[in-house]
């Protein structure tokens, strides 16, 4: 009912800013700006940029995350709720264009990401901070013939990942290799991959502890938006990672990630790993290194660089 209400009550805005731009928030957004008069107010998460109008003058970064037109699709709704939400992306093309060239600033994760919204919304000034990971304890990765992947699989683009290994690349790989197995990580999996012929999780309490049950991380992605930080986890644990182009979008890659571009190739590319325990060694090791480079620290005095250029403007 409250979904009903907000599309109902959010005229011309996505329903979504409806939630986002509360009555209350707002007044306590206002008193705030009065009181305390920031240099600069920092605007999280999609639907927030049209905080923007309550702000008394001071400048905002609208901090996306993802292109909000493009990764609409990717959530997993159901039939009503699909229902409920048409129109809403032609809502949030026209809320990106009449509200992102207000802001000092609107961030995303990846140079593909930022591109696109560039082309959407040409008067906006749109700057990419990377996500970075926190690098786990080290620890010994399986050597059994076992792939992983890692997914929220309320996203519908990790729901096709996981039905890709599965259906596609496995049995390629079990023509081969008879006794591989997949494991697949994460909360929320709906029926559709817990039927799937793989050891499925549900959430866990210890990611990198997970993924070591595997010896090679694959993520077979050819939907979804934004950078994945499922593979920055992986290579944090220390696995190989074998991926397609999208999945490493936005992600600054070396030895121990090696791209394939159709489910073929990336089969090829796991018999080839799995029969190399050497060389699987080596490229975890250097994922692992790599990792170590892409820390939150890093991703933090980016920010601070994009605020400190919003702040002066």
């Amino acid at each position: 009912m409250d979904a009903l209400v907000r599309r109902v009550s959010s005229g011309a805005e996505p329903a979504h800013v409806a939630y986002v731009a509360r009555p209350a928030l707002v007044a306590d957004l206002r008193e705030e700006i009065a009181v305390q008069r920031p240099d600069l107010v920092h605007l999280f998460g999609w639907g927030t940029a049209s905080l923007h109008r309550h702000l008394d003058g001071v400048p905002a970064v609208h901090d996306a995350v993802d292109p909000w037109a493009a990764g609409l699709g990717n959530r997993a709704r159901s039939g009503l709720a699909r229902r409920l939400d048409a129109g809403q992306a032609r809502r949030v093309g026209a809320h990106e264009a009449r509200h992102y060239p207000q802001l000092a600033a609107v961030v995303v994760r990846s140079d593909e990401d930022a591109d696109l919204l560039r082309r959407q919304v040409p008067g906006a000034v749109v700057e990419v901070v990377p996500n970075g990971v926190t690098l786990p304890p080290a620890g010994a990765v399986s050597d059994e013939p076992v792939l992983a992947f890692l997914g929220a699989y309320d996203a519908t683009s990790n729901v096709a990942a996981a039905q890709i290994l599965v259906e596609a690349v496995l049995p390629l790989v079990r023509s081969r290799m008879p006794d591989t197995k997949v494991l697949l990580v994460g909360r929320d999996p709906p029926p559709a991959v817990r039927a799937l012929d793989a050891v499925v999780t549900g959430t866990v309490p210890d990611v990198a502890a997970a993924l070591r049950r595997a010896s090679i991380f694959v993520a077979p992605m050819w939907s979804g938006s934004g950078v994945k930080n499922k593979v920055l986890e992986a290579m944090a644990a220390g696995l190989p990672v074998i991926a397609s182009p999208l999945a490493v979008q936005g992600i600054s890659v070396g030895e121990g990630v090696v791209v394939g571009g159709s489910a073929d190739e990336l089969a090829d590319l796991v018999v080839g790993l799995l029969r190399d325990p050497e060389r699987r060694r080596r490229l975890g090791q250097a994922n692992r290194d790599r990792a170590a480079e892409l820390s939150w620290a890093r991703s933090a005095d980016a920010l601070e660089r994009v605020w400190a250029c919003a702040s002066t403007s």
